[in-house]
């Protein structure tokens, strides 16, 4: 983008998070947060209609960027956060090891910019929506990729009018912690679950979206519940070129013992769906298995995983997504001890 393009786009330094909402609330729908901005500069490269900015509004600076962590309590992540911080965390590594994994992909050029917040809330990479298409994202009526080009980044899960899949590496190890988000909007702070924030194909302020969030609304805080006695967690993506590429299939596991044996379970797929895919017959299939888990235990679960995918067969098709996410559930489940 050149300094003649730059200059088409307001940029407005937020001196603190009710700041950043009123400006949000007075250019009504005309600004975007701009954090890491790894993703924003990249759709107003591509000129993506219903995403454009007239104004850019920086929350970097509003006391965003911490991680917390206290055993009572658990972690809690600025929305500010890189993804380079919260993957060298050493608690973290200790007590949440798949969302150290699921940071660990990132090239360090991207993971030293990139923003934890961000992660969650990026748009979907559907080529359509990248290269402007009117589709149902960008204010259109049809969804190209069901019929057309859906190899990479498209569900086989179902789409409801856009079939394009989350993209992000964090959100499906948060699902499985059971993690929270605080949003702050301008009728002040409020405390929602994983898939409040992100419950699939839905409509906000009149545009197609897979996130809750509203357009004078931002994202200000995760936190992640204390892990109980005994927990493990593993995160395994599979890409089509390592850290480079968005993940194609992969799977967040956290598991709870009682000696070896496995008490509770959660399988969150990624990749797979419009947002993180929660496998529950692979958890059920996991309860009452010894750690480490044998062959025959992983291959079941993995294979529970996929139950009821129903990947797209017009166009190009993706069914070869379905063996991915098993191989993904397979490699995480293999990786707990």
């Amino acid at each position: 983008m050149s300094n003649n393009e730059l200059a088409n786009y307001g940029y407005i330094q937020a001196k603190s998070v009710s700041d950043a909402v009123s400006l949000l609330n007075k250019y009504a729908g005309k600004a975007r947060i701009m954090a890491g901005g790894t993703d924003l500069l990249s759709q107003m490269k591509n000129n993506i209609d219903l995403l454009i900015p007239e104004y850019a509004i920086d929350i970097t600076n509003i006391g965003l960027n911490y991680l917390n962590f206290s055993a009572s309590d658990g972690m809690r992540i600025g929305a500010t956060t890189n993804v380079s911080q919260v993957q060298s965390d050493s608690n973290v590594n200790q007590y949440y090891t798949a969302l150290a994994q699921a940071t660990s992909g990132h090239p360090p050029g991207i993971a030293n910019q990139a923003t934890a917040g961000g992660d969650v809330l990026q748009e979907v990479w559907c080529w359509y929506l990248r290269n402007n298409y009117d589709c149902w994202r960008n204010g259109g009526n049809v969804c190209y990729a069901a019929v057309g080009d859906n190899r990479y980044y498209h569900s086989i899960f179902g789409g409801n009018l856009c079939y394009a899949v989350n993209a992000g590496d964090i959100a499906p190890a948060l699902f499985a912690f059971g993690a929270e988000a605080t949003v702050q909007g301008p009728g002040g702070s409020r405390t929602v679950s994983m898939d409040q924030l992100m419950p699939g194909i839905t409509i906000v302020d009149g545009r197609v979206t897979e996130l809750s969030l509203h357009f004078n609304e931002i994202l200000t805080e995760i936190h992640i519940p204390a892990p109980a006695s005994g927990t493990q967690s593993a995160f395994y993506k599979v890409a089509d070129r390592g850290g480079i590429d968005f993940a194609l299939a992969s799977a967040a596991v956290v598991v709870t013992t009682n000696g070896s044996t496995v008490s509770g379970a959660k399988v969150y797929l990624g990749g797979v769906a419009n947002t993180p895919h929660q496998a529950k017959s692979a958890e059920s299939a996991l309860v009452g298995q010894a750690l480490p888990l044998s062959d025959s235990a992983i291959a079941s679960a993995a294979q529970s995983a996929v139950s009821g995918a129903t990947p797209l067969t017009l166009g190009v098709g993706n069914a070869y997504k379905v063996q991915l996410a098993v191989g993904a559930v397979k490699k995480a489940l293999a990786m707990l001890s």
